[in-house]
């Protein structure tokens, strides 16, 4: 998604008793219209602060959006201020400028209300980011036990929603900074400061879920508060991932995925399988995934080779999830299925265990027969459990493979390791084939402790 004509942002800051928060929202609308930054058109970002901030003023402002928007825009949604519950705790609202004790029935936003606007916008490509201080004043108890106002929005396709803190945490603004601590961070990845050099001129919705979830609770706990006590503030993730949505672009002096394809397609064939399968990701990346299937589907080396067989299943996999198309799933089973005779053929363990899952998975996701699929899944876990090197991919074959052996109070030792060595990309993926694998095969209830046990892991930090 690099059409910035295509892009709109509704950015609220209520300002209130907290006035910070104006400044947190006028920052990153500026930060979006930047020329030389993002480039959003101006008359796309919509900008609510202090007294434009009402509940109305709200509602009327994601009306403006849905008429300003189709299926192929994408859309930044930001709210700076206060959220917090109602009634029976597992409610929650947010809290717009003017709300008081007295009319705040007929003032706030009610996470349903939120839901029904956010249901109503036709964009495939949407991100919520909260950044909410639950007023206890405005609550009927404290924290504890919340589900919290991002885990609570219903499931859309293509939305990501990212909350600043956990359930039974506050979204803190350290001393002398001027905005809260999660914004800071996001205005950091937005702007491109979070990593140097560029390899990529893309900042996307995995790069800032990225950066986020490691720096701020790294600068939270290098904090104490008034009272002395260290201060703790974990981002919560919660995602329906269609794309990843690209939010920034930089393509001034920096190697880009263009330039990685420049370079090294013109050598396709004398490319050796590194430089290959890097090339070949760079195409992924900017939306050539059928070429890049082509490209591995023509290759001399594929059909002997266990590594690009797993690559090319993987790019049919991704297309399979996305689209449900069966046809894309057969091609990955084909793949994995070869892919895994060579790999036991050559002794290949590592390639072994990874085309066995994938082969479980498949086997699961296509109604084929379960007892094959538990084979797959018991062989990638032998195999895997003996090979000698430790891996994110490791533990996350091992953990899903108990999935489909039921073994579930197992399988959350090896998501727990997953949860403390891998980075939020790697969790993401291995969390998409864990909760399609369990809600297939035992139950879909978003309550299940064994699927809010995956997301705790594998999506809070």
């Amino acid at each position: 998604m690099n059409d910035r004509k295509n892009m709109y942002a509704l950015i609220i800051g209520v300002g209130d008793d907290l006035p910070y928060t104006i400044e947190d929202a006028s920052k990153i609308r500026n930060t979006l219209v930047d020329p030389n930054l993002i480039g959003y058109p101006e008359e796309n970002v919509i900008l609510l602060t202090d007294k434009a901030a009402t509940r109305q003023g709200i509602f009327d402002a994601f009306d403006l959006l849905q008429k300003k928007t189709d299926e192929n825009s994408s859309v930044l949604l930001y709210y700076s201020g206060h959220g917090g519950k109602y009634e029976d705790k597992h409610k929650f609202f947010l809290q717009p400028y003017g709300m008081t004790a007295e009319n705040y029935k007929d003032t706030w936003v009610k996470a349903e209300e939120l839901t029904e606007k956010i249901n109503a916008l036709k964009s495939n490509k949407l991100v919520f980011l909260l950044d909410c201080c639950h007023a206890e004043g405005m609550t009927q108890e404290g924290l504890n036990n919340m589900q919290g106002l991002a885990q609570k929005l219903n499931d859309t396709g293509g939305m990501w929603v990212i909350s600043a803190c956990q359930d039974d945490q506050k979204s803190w603004r350290l001393p002398h900074q001027a905005n809260s601590l999660f914004t800071e961070c996001v205005l950091e990845v937005l702007a491109g400061r979070h990593k140097f050099p560029f390899i990529d001129p893309n900042v996307t919705i995995t790069d800032v879920v990225e950066y986020i979830f490691e720096e701020v609770p790294k600068r939270a706990s290098a904090s104490k508060d008034k009272y002395g006590n260290q201060i703790e503030q974990t981002p919560f993730a919660k995602f329906q991932m269609s794309e990843n949505v690209v939010l920034s672009t930089f393509p001034k002096n920096i190697e880009t995925h263009e330039a990685i394809i420049k370079n090294l397609e013109p050598r396709l064939d004398a490319l050796d399988e590194r430089n290959l399968l890097r090339l070949l990701s760079a195409m992924e990346a900017v939306g050539r995934t059928d070429e890049a299937i082509v490209i591995l589907e023509n290759h001399d080396r594929t059909q002997a080779d266990a590594d690009l067989l797993n690559a090319l299943g993987d790019l049919y996999k991704g297309k399979y999830i996305n689209s449900n198309e069966e046809h894309f799933g057969q091609a990955a089973l084909k793949c994995h299925e070869h892919g895994l005779e060579l790999a036991v053929s050559d002794e290949d363990d590592e390639q072994i265990y990874l085309n066995a899952i994938n082969l479980a998975f498949l086997y699961l996701m296509l109604d084929l027969n379960k007892k094959q699929m538990r084979a797959y899944a018991q062989q990638a876990f032998d195999v895997a459990d003996s090979y000698f090197y430790p891996s994110v991919e490791k533990s996350g074959t091992m953990g899903e493979a108990l999935i489909y052996l039921n073994q579930l109070d197992k399988a959350k030792i090896y998501y727990v390791k997953v949860s403390e060595e891998g980075g939020i990309r790697s969790k993401m993926k291995i969390y998409t084939d864990a909760q399609k694998a369990f809600s297939i095969l035992y139950n879909d209830n978003p309550n299940d402790d064994f699927l809010l046990f995956l997301k705790e892991k594998l999506l809070s930090s």
